[in-house]
């Protein structure tokens, strides 16, 4: 898993919650490297599931929702970081549709020797957007919550469907619908 979710972690923890929670969850960790990751480094998975274990326990608050806040937060980090990817796209689904583009060329460049997971991303008519992917389960509380970072960013109101299609081989699907509101 590539440094950078654990930078940005560590950066929303200290804004979120202080210095001290920080600290003391770089003390837990006990890795070696006190705390300094390199964004393009490789750090194993199981590091960063113990990371948000212990911010869990610290702040009194679920790994899933700990995990979807650090998400929707990490999006906002992301447009910043890649702000000419972002320029030019009108709404979540102009952007969803080049997903799987952005993250195989865009980051892909920035963090060459990491295998970034495949999506699959596709319109199904003008209110529904699904998209499917292998991932960790932490990582699909971590998708969900880049889902509503992205729709704070498009000002888009979606309703988020998320369907196991299977347990044994990670896969899940995405239904995104927009909504519409009468008035």
């Amino acid at each position: 898993m590539k440094g950078i979710f654990f930078t940005e972690l560590l950066e929303m923890t200290e804004k979120e919650y202080g210095i001290d929670i920080t600290e003391k969850i770089i003390a837990e960790l006990g890795v070696g490297n006190n705390g300094v990751y390199e964004a393009t480094y490789d750090y194993p998975y199981t590091q960063f599931v113990e990371m948000c274990d212990i911010l869990s326990n610290e702040v009194k608050n679920s790994v899933s929702d700990l995990v979807k806040n650090f998400g929707e937060y990490l999006f906002s980090r992301l447009v910043i970081l890649f702000r000419p990817d972002f320029a030019g796209n009108t709404d979540v689904f102009e952007f969803l549709g080049q997903i799987d583009d952005f993250i195989h060329h865009s980051i892909q460049e920035r963090f060459t020797k990491v295998e970034i997971p495949r999506f699959k991303a596709i319109q199904i008519n003008d209110s529904t957007f699904q998209i499917s992917c292998q991932s960790e389960e932490v990582l699909i509380d971590l998708a969900i919550g880049l889902f509503m970072g992205c729709q704070r960013f498009f000002n888009e109101e979606l309703t988020l469907k998320t369907e196991f299609i299977s347990k044994r081989s990670k896969l899940v699907c995405f239904t995104l619908s927009k909504n519409h509101i009468l008035v």
